[in-house]
């Protein structure tokens, strides 16, 4: 999980900023009070751990990459840590609730991972993420339209939702409750289908170099469905096809909350 962080954590935070719509189901998901003790799990840059530490929760930040450990937001309710999700460094049932944004497809053992997180909640606390799974993208949806080349390289690592709510489910042993996540126009953390609205954000490396999937696609790949990109935007292809989106208020791109509870 680091190696691709240390590379592309470089402008990281650039674009991917907490959006108060995510934090506000992690925070309904969760159902703590405060001042409880949360773990995020591949916190990244702490976008959402230092959301979750203004509002006054205690929040332990695990995070591989160094360079986004380096880049890690600061607040005296947050403390930072070096460590992977297969073997968190936290003591059994030392925490109220566990939260991961758009990290599982990280972890290399999502089991081991799992069992980590239900070793170190305490009894009753939950366990909240928010997945994706790109198979969900339907096909007419002009991200597939344009880069179903790279979406479906992705999907060694994004295993389907039903897979991922089954192991959740062994492992725990407790029902799992998933809710979609509907994607606002006007989101502000810039994961893969977070543009959906607004195509011309793909054009800019910036934007990709915050999303794992663009980010580490050759130029072989990604050139060719940025230059038609670019030119469908330019000569109208792209609005006659799916200029109709644009007046939608939210997008079903495949995301959902899980939450589970340790019982």
């Amino acid at each position: 999980m680091s190696k691709i962080y240390d590379e592309i954590g470089k402008t990281y935070s650039q674009t991917r900023t907490a959006d108060a719509r995510i934090t506000n189901a992690i925070i309904q998901g969760l159902n703590l009070v405060k001042p409880s003790t949360i773990v995020d799990v591949g916190a990244g840059t702490g976008n959402y751990s230092v959301e979750l530490a203004k509002l006054g929760y205690h929040v332990l930040a695990v995070e591989p990459s160094e360079v986004m450990r380096e880049q890690g937001k600061q607040h005296e309710n947050l403390c930072w840590i070096a460590g992977v999700a297969e073997s968190l460094p936290l003591e059994e049932s030392s925490v109220e609730g566990i939260i991961s944004t758009l990290a599982i497809h990280h972890f290399t053992d999502l089991e081991q991972s799992f069992s980590e997180m239900l070793r170190v909640v305490k009894e009753n606390g939950r366990i909240v993420l928010l997945i994706a799974d790109p198979r969900l993208c339907k096909d007419d949806c002009w991200l597939v339209d344009y880069f179903g080349a790279i979406i479906r390289q992705s999907y060694p690592f994004y295993k389907p939702i039903d897979e991922v709510v089954n192991q959740l489910r062994s492992v725990s042993g407790q029902n799992v409750e998933m809710m979609p996540f509907l994607i606002p126009h006007d989101i502000t953390d810039g994961f893969f289908a977070s543009a959906w609205r607004k195509p011309q954000l793909y054009l800019n490396p910036s934007f990709r170099a915050g999303i794992s999937p663009l980010a580490k696609a050759s130029d072989d790949v990604l050139q060719p469905i940025l230059q038609r990109l670019e030119n469908d935007l330019k000569n109208g292809v792209w609005e006659q096809k799916y200029g109709h989106i644009l007046d939608n208020d939210d997008y079903e791109g495949g995301y959902r909350i899980l939450i589970v509870q340790k019982g």
